[in-house]
């Protein structure tokens, strides 16, 4: 992505992408989207967005901060318990209700090209929009800048390691980690092919599978 920190100009442009990008995800989704339409949008020629941008997956995981954004607020709204039993399923139950909302945009954003960039766009985002950065609390900015997804889903497991209600010891920390990430991924593009699938029905459909693979009977 072009540096634009020493030229207000380029400053300006990024942020009238991002915004563009962001209204046009919002009316005609993830699978619309083109670069042509979002220059189009924006004043400018295609070759333009391709001299600010790599290629448009950069400027898609730029916009979709909002979206992450909304899911963090209502995660930091959450009435915690102490209970970090209670409180893994609350965090999950939370992301999965956003997260299927918008499938298509948390599956890229996860696992999509750049995925493993997470922190270098979230830190680029707050910049041009530091009016839009949070407080969080320590465990949540903790997962907010995990490198990936499988760093994220590794950081709420393991206050549960040895929990006697649990199976995650540091032996199966990794390989309960792998699972969770699995089971996001295929219920995201799940959701995000046949969104006519009831949300409902899959949030629960993970809250089963997390409870079968995480808890002891």
């Amino acid at each position: 992505m072009i540096d634009y920190t020493k030229d207000n100009s380029k400053r300006e442009n990024l942020i009238q992408f991002i915004k563009v990008t962001q209204k046009l995800l919002d009316e005609d989704g993830l699978k619309y989207l083109s670069i042509r339409k979002i220059a189009t949008a924006s004043g400018f020629h295609n070759s333009t967005i391709y001299f600010y941008f790599q290629d448009l997956d950069e400027l898609i995981m730029l916009a979709s901060i909002s979206r992450f954004q909304k899911y963090s607020e209502k995660l930091e709204a959450l009435n915690y318990t102490s209970d970090v039993y209670e409180k893994f399923y609350a965090i999950w139950d939370c992301f999965a209700e956003s997260a299927l909302k918008y499938s298509c945009i948390f599956h890229n954003f996860f696992f999509g090209k750049h995925s493993d960039n997470l922190p270098d766009f979230l830190n680029i985002y707050y910049d041009l929009f530091p009016e839009e950065r949070n407080k969080f609390s320590s465990d949540i900015e903790a997962m907010y800048f995990g490198k990936n997804y499988t760093e994220r889903c590794r950081k709420i497991l393991i206050p549960l390691i040895d929990d006697p209600r649990t199976r995650v010891t540091e032996k199966t920390l990794d390989i309960i980690t792998d699972i969770t990430v699995s089971l996001t991924k295929d219920l995201l593009e799940k959701k995000c092919n046949h969104p006519e699938l009831c949300s409902e029905d899959l949030q629960k459909r993970m809250s089963e599978i997390l409870h079968f693979v995480i808890d002891k009977f």
